[in-house]
């Protein structure tokens, strides 16, 4: 920074607010692009619907889609990603051991809590949580055990609505080229005034002067949908193979690090991934997963105390009445 004045503290604080601390600035762009896309559509897509290759029913069908789309992320947004307390951390820990090979045994600092197999602290969210993905700034909230599920689905229905939006638009384009036989026209240059006859170039340069946002919304939802389909394959092989993305992390990292030792590619082979239980009991775990705050010592915890309440419930109860029988007799 050289001799240069420091910057105010209200930047610095915004700074800090922005990139090391959980806020809604994303969740609210996500609503504003996806709320605004749909809007769009429907303001300039679905005056061509019903057409002779789309069915008025595609206009329910998208709103349907677009609620799902909404409906899951504030799923995922919600949830209790799996977080681990005092009272199931150690039923969390026989239910992922430590493999002595990513995970051993450890203390978080920041949560003074022994730290159970698969999981990890959360700096942004300051907790710890069981089976941590990673942290997603599109729901604000970490991926974890027990909204894993929604996180998939939250990539699902958008790559859903993507495909449909796409889909829809360029059917709703063709139409129009069609009706308007736009192939066959002539068009002249608004410039130099010549005529010219159809081409792909003029054709597409027309559709974007005419329905420039039908067009925009549609290669926006093909470019994004690509993109979610690459995601969320990729996700899907990470449950399939019994990993998580943090998991992954620290398997390349601990691979690497073997591959520098002499016998460094026999030790690689020797690892062994113990979470991977086989792709049905893989996807079982995700899709019906454990409750945390539902655990055997939890939930028999929770029962003595309950038991004891009731237990000092009763001698109270019988001195109200006896002092009850003592007004009475005065």
């Amino acid at each position: 920074r050289g001799g240069g004045k420091p910057p105010p503290a209200a930047l610095d604080a915004a700074w800090d607010y922005v990139c090391y601390q959980n806020n809604p600035i994303v969740q609210l762009f996500y609503l504003l692009v996806v709320g605004g896309g749909y809007l769009t559509f429907v303001a300039f897509g679905y005056p061509h619907i019903p057409n002779p290759y789309l069915h008025r029913a595609h206009k329910y069908i998208g709103f349907v889609i677009y609620l799902m789309c909404v409906s899951v992320w504030w799923k995922a947004c919600s949830a209790d990603p799996g977080i681990v307390t005092a009272s199931n951390v150690e039923d969390l820990c026989e239910v992922y051991e430590w493999d002595e090979q990513i995970f051993t045994s450890q203390k978080c600092n920041t949560c003074n809590l022994l730290k159970p197999a698969r999981s990890k602290h959360c700096s942004l969210c300051n907790v710890c949580l069981a089976k941590f993905d990673h942290h997603c700034i599109w729901i604000n909230n970490c991926v974890g055990v027990a909204n894993h599920k929604w996180f998939l689905l939250f990539l699902f229905w958008h790559l859903v609505i993507c495909a449909y939006g796409s889909g829809l638009g360029a059917t709703i384009a063709y139409h129009i080229i069609q009706e308007k036989d736009l192939f066959r026209a002539v068009f002249v240059d608004p410039v130099s005034r010549e005529r010219k006859e159809a081409t792909w170039m003029i054709v597409i340069q027309y559709m974007l002067a005419t329905e420039g946002m039908v067009v925009f919304v549609t290669i926006l939802c093909a470019v994004m949908g690509l993109v979610l389909f690459g995601f969320f394959m990729w996700h899907l092989n990470l449950v399939r193979i019994g990993t998580t993305t943090n998991e992954l992390s620290k398997w390349n990292y601990l691979k690497w690090c073997l591959k520098q030792e002499e016998d460094g590619q026999e030790k690689v082979k020797g690892l062994q991934n113990i979470y991977n239980k086989g792709i049905l009991k893989n996807f079982r775990e995700v899709f019906i997963p454990i409750d945390v705050h539902k655990l055997p010592r939890q939930f028999a915890a929770e029962k003595e105390k309950k038991n004891g309440q009731k237990a000092e419930s009763v001698p109270l109860r019988k001195a109200a009445k006896g002092k009850e029988k003592m007004k009475k007799q005065n």
